[in-house]
């Protein structure tokens, strides 16, 4: 390092700040670095200053910043042959390439480096002490780098799993709070936009039509409605001089599930903080927290869509939304999907629902179509007799809500629960009588040890009865409500008039077609349905209080009947 050539050196001054690896004291800023050079140069004439160059909000881990490689592109010129910093610590963070560039790079170079804060100076010569001592600093800063990765990596976890939001920016149809930057709070203009897009999905339209329909009303893509809002949104696509909406933007909106009101966060990591590449974590290490900020969307659209991308709902080149049973009718001997026929005969057209594996000759033994026209009909009527069960089943629980064993077993449960209350408050009355007892003499300190510990083992026991009330009574009402909540959607559609791509992606799971006269219907949330007429039929049995009677009859009346799959054949 005793190399340099006698004479005027011509140098670079490199300052670097960046709060991701603590450089928060003042003493680091911009300002006071560049002051600090100057009254370095003050007493060293024989150095010229050729450029600053100023890295500020770039971590020391990596070498790979901006001014850095314009300092170096500087050397390689041959316009600078001095390089002058604040100490080793603004110079990087990493021992291992700090020391390549200061004990290896910078002398084959003729380069001049200096450490004002740390007294180096390879020009003036280091003694082997020195010599030893640059890396040992080196190491010490690399170790605080880390130090602070643990640090703001455990920070971060902990603000994920109390459901704060730590993304730069939020979602589109989200904003973050003004109050608190950690919470989202609904954009009501990008939410409306939100909320079309997945009534447009369930109601049979694909991702590109949507994009279509968005660039048709001239609604601007979300990188554009942020940029309209004055943020600084980036991303990692390139940006378009006219950007439009793309199918992949809708379907990344439509599978997202923060639109429910649930955050995913840590869903990438990098293995440590030399390394900024990131990889996508196992979906079972994400961290997830359910009703964090407002829904946009319910689960219910959340899942009707989901399952939507699950089947096979293809669209047509020459069409603008899907079939109306396409993924729902599957053939009943091979389970492939059943397809459109179209039939001339004397100059007209019959269309047939034939089974797709029989079409193309790969040997399903389905050979028969199902007239459509036919088959929609059946279909509707099958699906309005099913809501039709549905209403009757509500209305049984209704009744059995209002007179019998479900509003008596509740009643029951908060009369345990003020029982055991007022045990825990007798026991705790004995134990201050026992108390009273030993402070006048009665009873002994072992004695009144004795049946404070009893008393005490009591209260917990208590305690702990009550709570597994507490949960008991708020399952019970839970599944009340649940039973509403999946009632209500048939309910909705009763009377309807016509089939819609909507209500079938609703409330049917599958039709599967084994011939003309042998059509199954299998409807969603049939274990609910199951469920609740076992629950009825329980009632019964147990016996109607008086006022029970029209309910009893009712449920008499469709008692056997099972609509989990039901059977559309003539019999």
């Amino acid at each position: 390092m005793n190399t340099y050539l006698k004479g005027v050196y011509t140098a670079d001054t490199y300052f670097r700040l960046s709060k991701e690896d603590g450089d928060k004291a003042e003493s680091d800023s911009i300002v006071n670095q560049r002051a600090l050079a100057k009254e370095f140069l003050k007493t060293h004439p024989d150095i010229q200053i050729y450029k600053e160059r100023v890295d500020d909000g770039f971590s020391g881990v990596s070498f790979e910043r901006p001014a850095f490689k314009e300092m170096l592109e500087d050397i390689k010129s041959g316009k600078v042959n001095c390089v002058i910093v604040k100490d080793l610590s603004r110079f990087g963070r990493d021992y291992i390439e700090a020391g390549r560039y200061i004990e290896k790079i910078f002398p084959y170079l003729g380069v001049r480096f200096i450490a004002i804060n740390d007294n180096i100076d390879t020009a003036s010569g280091l003694s082997g002490a020195e010599e030893m001592l640059i890396p040992f600093k080196n190491l010490i800063n690399d170790a605080y780098c880390r130090d602070i990765s643990v640090k703001i990596r455990s920070h971060l976890d902990i603000k994920r799993k109390n459901g704060q939001y730590i993304g730069s920016f939020a979602p589109y149809g989200y904003r973050k709070s003004p109050d608190d930057k950690n919470k989202l709070i609904v954009d009501e203009k990008a939410a409306s936009v939100v909320r079309q897009i997945f009534k447009w999905k369930i109601g049979g339209m694909s991702g590109e039509r949507i994009a279509e329909k968005l660039n048709e009303l001239g609604i601007p893509t979300p990188m554009e409605y942020k940029h309209k809002n004055g943020e600084n949104f980036q991303c990692g696509f390139r940006r378009k001089a006219d950007p439009k909406w793309q199918a992949n933007g809708v379907n990344y909106i439509l599978r997202n599930e923060v639109y429910t009101g649930v955050l995913l966060q840590g869903k990438t990591s990098s293995p440590n903080y030399k390394i900024r590449k990131r990889t996508k974590k196992d979906e079972k290490d994400w961290i997830r927290c359910e009703d964090s900020h407002e829904a946009v969307v319910s689960k219910e659209d959340f899942m009707v869509v989901k399952e939507a991308f699950g089947a096979d709902t293809r669209v047509a080149p020459e069409e603008k939304i899907l079939y109306l049973f396409s993924g729902f009718v599957k053939c009943g001997h091979c389970n492939g999907n059943m397809t459109r026929k179209t039939i001339p005969v004397k100059g007209k057209k019959y269309v047939y629902l034939v089974c797709i594996e029989n079409k193309n000759k790969t040997g399903c033994t389905n050979s028969k179509g199902v007239p459509l026209e036919k088959f929609e009909k059946v279909i509707l009527q099958v699906i309005n007799l099913y809501i039709e069960s549905v209403f009757e089943l509500s209305q049984l629980l209704e009744l059995v809500d209002e007179v019998s064993h479900h509003g008596y077993f509740v009643e029951k449960i908060q009369e345990s629960i003020m029982d055991k209350e007022l045990e825990i408050e007798k026991k705790r009355q004995y134990a201050s009588s026992a108390y009273q007892d030993y402070k006048e003499g009665v009873l002994s300190k072992e004695e009144y040890l004795e049946l404070k510990d009893c008393y005490k083992t009591d209260i917990e026991s208590l305690q702990k009865e009550i709570g597994a009330l507490e949960a008991e009574y708020e399952e019970t009402v839970k599944n009340r409500r649940d039973q509403a909540g999946w009632m209500q959607r048939f309910i909705e559609y009763r009377g309807f008039k016509e089939l819609s791509r909507e209500l079938l992606a609703r409330l049917v799971e599958e039709i599967k077609v084994y011939d003309k006269d042998r059509i199954e219907v299998t409807f969603k949330f049939k274990s609910e349905y199951e469920q609740a007429w076992t629950y009825i039929k329980k009632v019964e049995q147990s016996g109607m209080p008086e006022g029970g009677a029209d309910g009893k009859e009712k449920q008499e009346g469709r008692q056997g009947r099972s609509w989990e799959s039901f059977c559309c054949c003539p019999c």
